[in-house]
């Protein structure tokens, strides 16, 4: 696969991560109503992961292929986009794909570039290594500032298993960051994978079979 192809397979994702606008919902997986919790439950139905969101935030469009969806939390300019990806990308794991050092990597690099045809500077903070409903994954954060929203700051938190990844990109003006954040590291206690990370990380070494 050459660079162009992978350039243009993961600027298409951010680009329906980036892009898609606050429209009229449509519902891609119907969101069931938790009680017990007083949340609602959104479940992809291509990549089968779920997650449950506070129900006084809005369920955006599908984002394009069935990928996932944007919430809408009730602060001005947010979003939080979930959404699921194939790993097809050749790389350096034992399986021969792209591995999580080198998706961020490109998520870097992309993302940089995208914001950088846009004409807006962005001040990257260090990578974080953390789980993703116990796959090995990053968190990613960068601030940049526009004409009219002030200063924002983007977290992109993803895992990568043997053939699909996973992905939460939470957008939202710096001043109410921890308003937001506070929500999502409840929500992430409610993430579930789903199908195929392949219960595998590319990371995680293969136990040897039992004599």
């Amino acid at each position: 696969m050459t660079m162009l192809t992978i350039r243009c397979s993961v600027l298409l994702l951010l680009l329906a991560l980036c892009l898609i606008a606050p429209n009229t919902p449509t519902h891609a997986g119907a969101p069931e109503n938790i009680e017990h919790t007083g949340w609602k439950l959104y479940t992809n139905a291509r990549f089968g992961f779920s997650i449950r969101y506070p129900d006084d935030w809005r369920l955006g469009n599908p984002m394009p292929d069935g990928v996932g969806v944007v919430l809408y939390p009730p602060v001005e300019q947010s979003l939080v986009a979930v959404s699921g990806h194939m790993n097809v990308v050749s790389g350096n794991s034992q399986d021969g794909r792209q591995t999580l050092d080198e998706f961020a990597s490109a998520h870097h690099r992309i993302i940089t570039d995208l914001y950088g045809k846009k004409q807006v500077t962005l001040r990257w903070q260090p990578d974080q290594e953390r789980s993703l409903a116990g796959f090995p994954g990053k968190a990613l954060s960068f601030t940049y500032r526009d004409n009219t929203q002030g200063e924002i700051i983007e977290h992109h938190i993803f895992s990568l298993g043997r053939n699909e990844g996973r992905g939460i990109r939470v957008k939202v003006p710096r001043s109410a960051e921890e308003q937001v954040m506070s929500t999502i590291r409840k929500m992430l206690e409610t993430y579930q994978p789903g199908r195929d990370q392949n219960a595998v990380s590319p990371l995680v070494p293969k136990s040897e079979p039992s004599r």
